[in-house]
């Protein structure tokens, strides 16, 4: 390649990364403004403003058809850290290859049992795909807490931790396993042996009355170790009490399995 043909490259190169940087950074304006609005209308419907819950649904439907826009027109978000928007309390968790990233969000259109909505974005070969699930009247939506990458020979599974909150007292979290196979996101990859056959998620009820005295970072929840390909879940007794036990279910090579501590 020439000498200039080269330097035309790299700044056209340039040209786009600065190009695309500027374009997160109106994305992300643009997303973080749709996204206050639900708090707004929020705080609008709690103190028994007319239409304020109409103007909530609404602006959940105008945020969602924007993230799920912008998340598939521009692949490169699924990189982006969304810095404002992880502020303004909206849960992101990127896989490890950066093939997968779940979105997470509070709708504020619940009660005591609290709605959320989730945007899985995926890459599989050159496209970039995502999926929107949110809280129906037939359909509880958890909210995603963690995600973890697993990757087993030439195969690889992501991990996420998820969470219900049906009350103040009625909680569980769980685990749910996902993969990208043949152009689309599986999210009922089951690979989780269980007394009842394979399964593809694990999940405990509990009294959140029974957590809520620890901090959030010493709460006992679910966990994956990638070196022993453990997951690793908290016992709860039988009044729903979360206890310092744990079962652990352990990667025997076809699927993960009980065994004991």
């Amino acid at each position: 390649m020439k000498p200039v043909k080269i330097l035309l490259f790299v700044a056209g190169c340039f040209m786009s990364v600065t190009s695309f940087a500027q374009s997160a950074k109106a994305i992300e304006a643009d997303l973080l403004s749709s996204f206050n609005k639900l708090e707004y209308w929020d705080h609008l419907q709690r103190k028994g403003t007319d239409g304020a819950s109409d103007s909530l649904e609404t602006a959940n439907d105008v945020f969602e058809a924007k993230l799920k826009n912008y998340t598939v027109k521009y692949p490169a978000t699924i990189t982006e850290p969304f810095t404002a928007l992880k502020k303004a309390h909206m849960d992101i968790f990127t896989s490890g290859d950066g093939l997968f990233r779940i979105y997470s969000w509070e709708t504020w259109m619940g009660g005591t049992m609290r709605d959320f909505s989730n945007l899985m974005q995926y890459k599989t070969g050159q496209t970039t795909k995502a999926l929107l699930y949110t809280t129906t009247a037939d359909v509880y939506v958890p909210f995603y807490s963690n995600l973890y990458t697993f990757k087993n020979g030439a195969k690889t599974y992501y991990l996420g931790i998820y969470n219900g909150i049906y009350s103040t007292k009625d909680v569980s979290t769980g685990i749910k396993i996902f993969a990208i196979e043949n152009g689309k996101l599986n999210d009922d990859i089951k690979l989780i042996k269980t007394q009842s056959g394979l399964r593809n998620k694990l999940s405990y009820n509990y009294d959140f009355f029974s957590v809520v005295d620890i901090a959030i970072e010493l709460r006992p929840t679910i966990t994956f170790d990638e070196a022993t390909k453990t997951i690793k879940l908290p016992l709860v007794n039988s009044k729903g009490a979360i206890t310092g036990k744990f079962i652990l279910y352990k990667f025997n090579g076809q699927y993960f399995e009980k065994v004991k501590n």
